[in-house]
């Protein structure tokens, strides 16, 4: 944990956390070499630069943070006083208020890759994980580094949606899952943010993760210029949906190629959305497919 919370986002979001949470999943699936979860790690490594340098220190505050200033200081992404401004949010209010009112950001607009709430789940979830003061505080750096490029109206991305597209009356995890299986997005982005909004149902309200839902339906219908953003996916049908054939899959997807981070949590929410009790024989194939895909893309 220490090491993954001096890794910076180079792009736009910091994913050296989601990458570790899927990872640790993984691993608890999968027996395989040590030398072999060094090669998956090493795609965090590829992506993130190592920025190991104290900006919170433990004990210290240079000055109090103005409270009613919090979101305009962060919304602007003033520098580093928003580092000082979310150190005393935290220090001020319960972690589950926090993240809450982010939750809430992600109902109210649809960003493109989802990454505004896969993102922030694997933030919320790494939270039980801190143990030391000292990961507290990088935590609390990293989150900050997130929010001011992500919400607030920075770098918000959206595209048309097909005139196809009809608002679903009713919205469930399994409509969504029909559709992103026929559009998984770049790098299977519908399909990773499926399974990250899954995992936290009963974290949320209900009307919360059914704005989530319905954001994420619509995203499978977006119109994209980019053809790495709409891949063609053919569909064997015939693939063996032992966990077996899954596992195989993953490793090809994780082990014989070297290309970005995305194929660790590709590779886990795949796993993750195969093993759930309601997802059918025929999905499942196209799970794999899916990954193999991926793993010659």
């Amino acid at each position: 944990m220490d090491e993954v919370l001096t890794r910076i986002a180079a792009i736009h979001q910091q994913h050296a956390l989601k990458c570790y949470l899927a990872i640790k999943s993984l691993k608890t699936q999968y027996d395989w070499p040590a030398n072999d979860w060094l090669k998956v790690e090493r795609l965090v490594e590829l992506e993130e630069p190592t920025f190991n340098l104290a900006i919170l220190q433990a004990g210290s505050m240079p000055f109090k943070p103005v409270e009613r200033r919090r979101h305009w200081i962060l919304a602007h992404a003033i520098y580093p006083y928003a580092y000082f401004t979310m150190q005393d949010w935290f220090n001020q209010s319960d972690t589950s208020e926090i993240f809450a009112y982010y939750f809430e950001q992600c109902t109210e607009k649809n960003e493109y890759l989802s990454h505004n709430i896969s993102v922030l789940i694997a933030f919320k979830q790494a939270w039980s994980l801190i143990k030391t003061e000292k990961q507290k505080l990088r935590f609390i750096e990293r989150f900050c580094e997130f929010v001011t490029a992500t919400f607030y109206g920075n770098n918000h991305q959206s595209y048309p949606v097909a005139h196809d597209y009809h608002k679903p009356v009713s919205i469930n995890a399994r409509l969504v899952l029909k559709n992103a299986l026929q559009q998984p997005g770049f790098w299977g982005h519908n399909l990773i943010a499926l399974a990250s909004i899954i995992r936290v149902e009963d974290q949320m309200p209900v009307a919360t993760f059914q704005q989530l839902l319905i954001n994420l339906d619509e995203q499978c219908y977006w119109k994209f210029e980019d053809d790495s953003d709409k891949p063609k996916i053919s569909s064997s049908g015939a693939n063996d949906v032992s966990k077996q054939t899954l596992e195989s899959a993953c490793f090809e997807l994780l082990i014989n190629s070297q290309r970005n981070l995305h194929q660790i949590t590709l590779a886990e929410s795949t796993c993750y959305l195969f093993n759930l009790p309601w997802v059918s024989p025929k999905q499942k194939s196209r799970l794999i497919d899916v990954m193999s895909h991926f793993s010659k893309s």
